[in-house]
């Protein structure tokens, strides 16, 4: 046992009073100084960084297989396209709005979570983010082994059949797949080291290079497609039984979950380098929608060549990669896959979970060492077995997305509409039994409400995932909007319950102050008297 304690002491993160935002015997419990306020000299991303991230992020294959999954489905592909526009349009507001929150107090998804959860319920957001953001590092890392296969195909044209029957059916993987993720893993091992506020140099290089990539693969698509026409002119030809209204919808929800809906939780953690929140906001609202559904577009184009190419809609644009004859078009298209890829995956999941892990464990957990468990997590799931059929991926990222929708409904409500945007108490948001304690470190109003908007969308889920099981017609189209329906029912619910049982949180010095609820002028003027005699 000593031999145990003296290692679980030398790995500590932080030791108490080592310079954290807060100081007392807990500081440790609740900040390091991956989780304090960022300081103003490393908040070196501008406006344009933030904008053209979204010009970087989005180009990666799984928010390319969303359209094209749809397309796999049996929707023609312009229809596909207004489903993916609508989808990023309805999540672009909550995106700016979290991220403006992150730039603004220079905080990450954890702390920010601590005001609207209370300093222990934010715990339950942290997990059902985490979990998200490790299944989706496994999923895009999968994708990345595809670009690394195109790149040693291109040079060892016999290594497509290398080992093929070495590994049962059940595994859903072949040898060559299983080593191509392997290496792409370890390449991507390096980037778990690249603090954030350097990381905008990764994004800079992607931003020149991806669209002229872009462009070389939309010239393709359509010339191998004869053109614009015959692709979009593809009939919707739905196999599933289902209706053509239930896929459109199932493809906006998929397209608010495949990426953008991450980041309505996510943003805070990158806009928390961004030198001013407004102009970082604006470039936001623009960017995030148009250069998302660009990429989308792409994707639907690439599918239905594909199908005219060779025959069969292909909704991974690496399997078509795969396909091509050109040696050095292949090798140079799996390279620049697989570098967007990692720079994707690293700033969309490693880093979020890594801050998630962080706000849990602070004592023991850095953003540095959650990066590293996030990828060793995301290679132990099996992640292949998610990419094993289109319907399941496409499962998969609409499903999990009605868990998000209300965990960023809450934290809004709470900011813009219970609080009126008054201004965070950042001393309070590290320390225990202060203004965002509630009642045991809980805010029970947010985990109702969370909740509530959760299970009406648990019976279109479980039908999602088996549609074996019949949960009634109503249910399975009700699921079709599933984030959003999720967000509203917990924004409203949360802002009734703030209403029928404001919350007054007792101080240390007796006093006590309403902090969630509808205030007059007196009271909220006391209130930032008390606060003002706390500090």
């Amino acid at each position: 046992m000593p031999q145990l304690r003296r290692f679980v002491e030398k790995h500590i993160v932080l030791h108490p009073h080592a310079g954290s935002f807060t100081s007392g015997p807990d500081s440790a419990r609740w900040s390091n100084k991956d989780l304090d306020p960022v300081p103003q000299e490393k908040k070196t991303w501008e406006w344009w960084h933030v904008g053209g991230f979204w010009i970087a992020e989005g180009f990666n294959p799984a928010q390319m297989q969303v359209p094209s999954s749809a397309v796999a489905l049996g929707l023609n592909p312009g229809l596909a396209m207004v489903a993916c526009l609508i989808g990023n349009l309805l999540v672009t507001g909550p995106v700016c709005a979290v991220g403006w929150l992150g730039s603004k107090y220079s905080i990450p998804f954890p702390v920010i979570a601590r005001a609207s959860y209370g300093m222990i319920g934010a715990y339950w957001a942290m997990i059902i983010r985490g979990i998200f953001c490790v299944i989706l590092y496994g999923v895009q890392a999968t994708l990345g082994g595809n670009a690394v296969r195109c790149m040693l195909e291109a040079i060892w044209p016999s290594f497509a059949h290398w080992h093929l029957d070495s590994l049962p059916e059940s595994a859903n993987i072949t040898a060559p797949d299983l080593l191509c993720f392997s290496l792409f893993w370890i390449a991507s091992f390096p980037f778990l080291f690249v603090s954030m506020s350097s990381l905008r140099w990764v994004f800079v290089v992607k931003i020149a290079i991806m669209p002229l990539f872009y462009v070389a693969l939309f010239t393709w698509a359509l010339t191998a497609g004869n053109g614009v026409g015959p692709l979009f002119s593809i009939p919707n030809k739905i196999t599933s039984g289902q209706s053509i209204g239930y896929v459109f919808c199932s493809t906006i929800l998929a397209t608010i979950g495949a990426m953008p809906v991450a980041f309505a939780v996510n943003m805070a953690d990158i806009t928390r380098y961004a030198k001013n929140p407004r102009s970082s906001a604006i470039a936001q609202a623009f960017a995030l929608p148009i250069c998302i559904t660009m990429i989308e577009l792409l994707g639907a184009i690439m599918a239905a060549a594909a199908q005219v190419v060779y025959g069969e809609v292909l909704w991974n644009p690496l399997t078509i990669i795969l396909l091509w004859n050109n040696r050095p078009g292949k090798f140079f298209s799996g390279l620049l896959f697989a570098f967007a890829t990692i720079a994707t995956n690293v700033t969309g999941n490693s880093i979020p979970f890594a801050h998630d892990i962080a706000g849990i464990f602070p004592r023991y957990m850095n953003v540095r060492r959650g990066q590293v468990l996030c990828a060793v997590l995301g290679f132990a799931m099996n992640p292949w077995t998610i990419q094993a059929r289109a319907s399941r991926f496409f499962n998969f990222v609409g499903g999990y997305s009605i868990f998000l929708g209300p965990t960023v409904g809450v934290i809004l409500t709470d900011y813009f509409i219970v609080r009126k945007a008054r201004p965070y108490d950042m001393h309070q948001l590290y320390r225990p039994h202060g203004l965002y304690w509630y009642m045991k470190g809980c805010n029970i109003r947010a985990l109702s409400a969370w909740l509530i908007g959760v299970v009406p969308l648990l019976p279109g889920l479980v039908h999602n995932i088996n549609p074996n099981i019949n949960v009634g017609q109503g249910m399975e189209d009700f699921f079709t909007f599933g984030w959003l329906d999720g967000l509203v029912i917990t924004s409203i619910t949360y802002y009734l319950l703030c209403l029928a049982f404001p919350v007054t949180v007792a101080m240390e010095n007796g006093s006590t102050v309403m902090v969630v609820g509808p205030e007059d002028e007196e009271s909220a003027t006391r209130k930032d008297d008390l606060m003002r005699d706390e500090k």
